[in-house]
């Protein structure tokens, strides 16, 4: 019986592979998230004498701060998770995402081709691609050439994305039932009816199959790219972002975060 997934989102997460969320957080919860993020980026800034218009991503960053550890069992997140994947689970990543505006004379690339002048200067316009899969397409055995249901993660931005062309994440509806060596076989290029880019008012959520095609598109607002990515596996694949989380943070932690966070 599912603890909180309506029959509608279950269709839309079976056959398209994510459900939408919009206005998912409290504005609360998403102004702590917000100034977190803030406080994060600014002090790994300065400790690493980074310039302001530096993009990068933050990984493990549950251990950054409270209000992103706060997150992984989100009281109302997490039975959609359960529904979704089931409980013997736990965190494989934890990614903050801070990308501030191109400058304005930065010609950005086709969308989830990788290629242009922004992938030059090192804007790393991300291709169309599955989680989990090499960088030359997914090789492992399979039973039919399609990736096998191994994760999912929540999308939470933190900034308002209602608009396009500002770092925008990029979806291909129902493409997690497809082998990723179609994709391989497109050379990489969706066509433009089957992808959707996601306008999304800051402090929703998405939550998908990592299998779904995915990419970023360029951010040629006047506005920083501020996302938050919890990533949920089952408990017998290794998480990515550590090997063992601080045993500190563990004993200050609940029975089911300690679960969540990789405690045996």
């Amino acid at each position: 019986m599912p603890l909180a997934m309506t029959p509608e989102q279950q269709r839309a997460f079976d056959e398209d592979g994510f459900v939408i969320l919009e206005n998912f957080l409290a504005p609360e919860e998403l102004t702590r998230l917000s100034d977190a993020a803030d406080e994060v980026v600014a002090r790994i800034q300065k400790e690493k004498d980074l310039p302001p218009e530096t993009h990068f991503q933050i990984r493990n960053a549950l251990v950054q701060h409270d209000a992103f550890l706060d997150l992984i069992d989100h009281p109302r997140m997490l039975p959609l998770v359960v529904d979704a994947i089931g409980w013997n689970i736990q965190i494989r990543t934890t990614h903050l995402d801070y990308r501030p505006p191109y400058p304005a004379d930065l010609q950005a690339g086709a969308i989830g081709t990788g290629q242009g002048a922004d992938n030059e200067a090192g804007y790393r316009n991300v291709t169309w691609h599955p989680d989990l899969a090499s960088p030359e397409i997914f090789q492992a055995p399979s039973l039919d050439g399609r990736l096998p249901f191994m994760e999912i993660k929540v999308f939470y931005p933190l900034f308002d994305m209602t608009e396009s062309g500002c770092g925008n994440l990029w979806l291909s509806p129902g493409s997690h039932k497809r082998p990723p060596a179609d994709l391989h076989e497109m050379d990489r290029q969706v066509p433009d009816e089957q992808a959707l880019e996601l306008k999304l008012p800051a402090g929703s959520a998405v939550l998908w199959r990592t299998a779904t095609w995915h990419c970023v598109g360029p951010n040629q607002s006047q506005k920083t790219r501020k996302i938050m990515h919890v990533g949920y596996h089952y408990r017998w694949l290794r998480p990515t972002d550590y090997i063992q989380q601080d045993p500190e943070l563990l004993a200050r932690c609940s029975p089911i975060r300690q679960q969540l966070l990789g405690a045996l």
